[in-house]
Formats: C-alpha cells, sequence, structure tokens
C-alpha cells in the first residue's frame, strides 16, 4: 500500500513537472515603446489597430497573455523623451509601474521611434540624425541592460518629408546599433511601395493592412 502511495506520489511530481515544462514558458508579458505608429495613430487623428495589438491578439490565441502594456507610448514620442523616460525610471500611476520594471518583466518588448521625431524637422540637418542615433544606441543599450529577452525594433520607412536615400542611411546606422545589442531588426523600409498600406499619400501613418503586415514580420522573427 505504501509502494503505491509513494509510486502515486513520485508521478504526479513527474506528471505536475511535465505539464510546469510545457505551458509555463507560454506566459506572456509584452510592452509597447515609440510615438504613434506604435499606438496604430492614423492620419484621420484617431487611434486605429496597431501592429502591437495583431502581436497581443496572437499571443491571447496562442498563449497565456499575463499583460499588455502600451501606456509608456506616446504619439509625440521622441528619442530625447524616451531616454529620460527611462532614465528617470518614469512611473506609470495608472497601474504603480515604472517603466523599468515593465521592461525588466516583459518577454517581449517592441520599439517604433523616429517617424514623429524625424518628420517634424523643418529641416532635416546631419546634427538631428547624429541626435537620433545617439539616443537610439543608449535607449537600446538601456532596453539590453533591463531585459535579456525578446527587444523588436521597427526600422523608419521614407516619407514627403524623409527621402529614400536619407532614410537607408539612417536604417544602416539602426542596424548596427541593433547588432550591437542583440536586438531584433524588422525592415519595412520598403512599406511604401505598397499603396494599400496607406489610408492616402499625404501621410505617413499606416492603416490596419500595413500594421498587420508588420505583426506577421515580428511573428516571424522571433519564431527564427
Amino acid at each position: 500500500m505504501k509502494k503505491r502511495i509513494i509510486i502515486t506520489i513520485i508521478l504526479g511530481t513527474i506528471f505536475t513537472f511535465l505539464i510546469y515544462q510545457n505551458f509555463h514558458h507560454e506566459s506572456m508579458s509584452i510592452i509597447t515603446l515609440g510615438d504613434g505608429i506604435a499606438l496604430g495613430q492614423t492620419a484621420y487623428e484617431v487611434q486605429g489597430y496597431s501592429y502591437n495589438d495583431y502581436l497581443r491578439d496572437f499571443y491571447e490565441k496562442n498563449s497565456i497573455l499575463e499583460e499588455y502594456i502600451t501606456e509608456f507610448s506616446n504619439i509625440e514620442e521622441t528619442t530625447s523623451t524616451l531616454k529620460m523616460k527611462m532614465s528617470s525610471n518614469y512611473l506609470l500611476e495608472s497601474i504603480n509601474l515604472t517603466i523599468q520594471q515593465a521592461i525588466a518583466k516583459a518577454k517581449i518588448v517592441t520599439i517604433s521611434l523616429g517617424m514623429y521625431e524625424l518628420n517634424i524637422k523643418k529641416e532635416l540637418k546631419s546634427k538631428d540624425v547624429e541626435q537620433y542615433l545617439n539616443n537610439m544606441d543608449k535607449i537600446l543599450k538601456l532596453l539590453r541592460i533591463y531585459n535579456d529577452k525578446e527587444i523588436i525594433l521597427i526600422s523608419l520607412y521614407p516619407s514627403a518629408k524623409l527621402s529614400k536615400e536619407k532614410i537607408t542611411e539612417i536604417n544602416e546606422e539602426l542596424k548596427i546599433i541593433c547588432s550591437k545589442y542583440n536586438i531584433k531588426y524588422i525592415d519595412i523600409e520598403n512599406i511604401i511601395e505598397t499603396k494599400d498600406y496607406f489610408f492616402n499619400e499625404k501621410s505617413y501613418y499606416l492603416n490596419y493592412k500595413g500594421h498587420r503586415m508588420i505583426s506577421e514580420k515580428i511573428i516571424e522573427k522571433i519564431n527564427n
């Protein structure tokens, strides 16, 4: 009788361990950082479905999504403001969580930053690009210090104010920085070639089709 009890306990322990091994890793926490692109801002000054929302949906269907935090993103976020948030450990009072804590506990951190900052310049000068890239280096370095899991950076793409040549130049530098800190880089530089991804030609903001495409690229990159 005692042997049966012992065997039952051992088998129960093994079974519990196997369940833990198979399902525990599926729990997911996602934090989004960035400007209006990260929030799904549209050409009509309202927020639509972003690539982050599609990413959330994917993990809700395929695993256990513990948290999905978008409140650290801001439509008018710049590298300077995000760097300041991270350095000062900005507190999100609505959920009593600091940005460093949120980043540290996340299994996926996405960041899309620069389209707003570079497009608001009346004239984009070399010093503006240099400051942007220096800030991005510091931001990505901090992200890697706080988090050792999946960090995803979305590339920039051309717009009415940002030429293809200039964007290619900036993106090449972003790739180098990502490689430096082992951060996954999602290349969407050629997204403007597909008109179906935009509401209109006057705005660089994407529609839901464009965001869905980006989310698919992220999922593919994570799974490879």
